[in-house]
Order: C-alpha cells, then structure tokens, then sequence
C-alpha cells in the first residue's frame, strides 16, 4: 500500500507568530509527514522548496479567515497547483467557532484561575511564627459568610469571620499592613477577632483588587478608617 506523504503549512502573518512549541507539538502528535511554519507571504517559496511530498495542506493560524484573504489564498494556490501537478495543495479552514477550541480556552482559563487560587494572599507574624494562607485554604475555613451584603448591604463577596484566621493571643494587636507596606492599620486583637471580617472573594474568585483584594478588613458598626481597610496582604502580631 502507498502512503502519501503530507506537509502541513502552518502559516501565519509571520513566522515568528508561530512558536516553537506550537511547531514541536504538532510534529510530536505526527499530524503530518512534514510541518513548517511559514507566512503567507512565503507561501510559495515553502511549496516550492518542499521535496519529496504528495500533498500540502495550508493551515492558516487563525481564528477567522477574512473572506479576502481566503480569495487570495485560493487564488494563489490554484496557480501553485497548477505549476506543480504533481502535487495536491489544499487549503483548510481555520480554527474558528470550533466548539472544541473553546473547550481548550475553557481549560486554559480554569488553569489560570486555579494558578491564582494557590498563590499566597496573606502572610500572618508573630514574634517567633509566620505562615500564609491562599484562596482555597480562606474558602475551606469554617463559619463562612456567603453572602456579605446580607451583612453589610452596600458590600459584595465572600468572607470569613477573623477569628477563623487570627489565633487569640492574650494582650495583643493586629497591624494589618496593606498597599504594599505602605498603609496600616493597627487593632486590638480581641476586638477584631471578635466582630471582623475578611473578604477574600467574589463569586467563587479571588477578590480583585478593584473590590479591595486580595483581602478586605471590615468591621461592621465601626466608623474609623481601622475598620474598613482594603489591600490587606500580611498581619502582624504584636504584644501590647
């Protein structure tokens, strides 16, 4: 049985569009004989200076094809297949609305969001301990507040209640520092544990930083600037 032997074109505005991996991947998964990045400007020269093969499919790399651009490319690939008979040089759809592409996207999104659902969000200090927490370890903390604006109408999120998070050390203050260290906020350790609370995220994310991420202290009833603070990033425990 003959086995036809196929280069895949994987072209693109410019080569340097494609990467490396991409071209190494697809060489790895065997999809084709041969695979080249090229652009679409040196359509013609890839075709020309390939040997030894009996089809070439052109892959635009792209996730729409412009209707002109698809003219363009069919018009020169007749011309191409006219000065090579011997050779069937076909042109593929691009990516698109495949379904399955989204599938990917879908992955790749969920892969970022768990890449910053384990980054640290908040670093506790004693004199002699530290440890940090990140996103899952807050959404896996008891007594959790679901919903803050049941709590506080004019506040959105997810929070738990700080005394799930802060240990109760007798005569003792929190700093909660915020802003990169440059703001912070000192409160009486008992109080805080107490009546605060830590927003940590918001409809199932980490809280974004335009909403006072990656956490927000607030303590219900009190008006002073201790008592709402965004930005919160590490805590420090200190003896009175």
């Amino acid at each position: 049985m003959n086995i036809v032997k196929i280069l895949l074109l994987i072209c693109a505005e410019s080569e340097t569009q494609i990467s490396r991996q991409f071209i190494n991947a697809a060489i790895d998964a065997k999809i084709a004989d041969q695979v080249v990045a090229t652009s679409f400007d040196k359509l013609e020269e890839s075709v020309h200076t390939s040997e030894g093969i009996e089809q070439i499919l052109v892959f635009p790399a792209l996730i729409a094809l412009p209707d002109a651009m698809r003219e363009n490319l069919l018009q020169r690939i007749a011309s191409l297949q006219n000065e090579n008979p011997q050779i069937r040089i076909l042109l593929t759809s691009p990516l698109g609305g495949d379904p399955r592409l989204f599938d990917m996207i879908q992955d790749r999104m969920a892969a970022a969001l768990k890449s910053t659902q384990n980054t640290p969000i908040l670093t506790i200090e004693t004199s002699d301990t530290s440890r940090t927490l990140d996103f899952e370890n807050f959404a896996t903390l008891p007594d959790q507040v679901a919903d803050i604006s049941k709590l506080i109408p004019d506040r959105q999120g997810q929070g738990v209640w700080v005394r799930e998070v802060l240990d109760h050390t007798p005569n003792a203050d929190a700093i909660f520092y915020a802003d990169a260290d440059r703001f912070s906020a000192t409160v009486d350790l008992a109080l805080v544990r107490e009546q605060g609370l830590l927003i940590y995220g918001l409809e199932g994310h980490p809280l974004p930083a335009s909403y006072g991420g990656p956490l927000r202290l607030i303590i219900p009833g009190h008006d002073d600037r201790c008592a709402n603070v965004k930005g919160v990033a590490r805590v420090e425990i200190v003896l009175k």
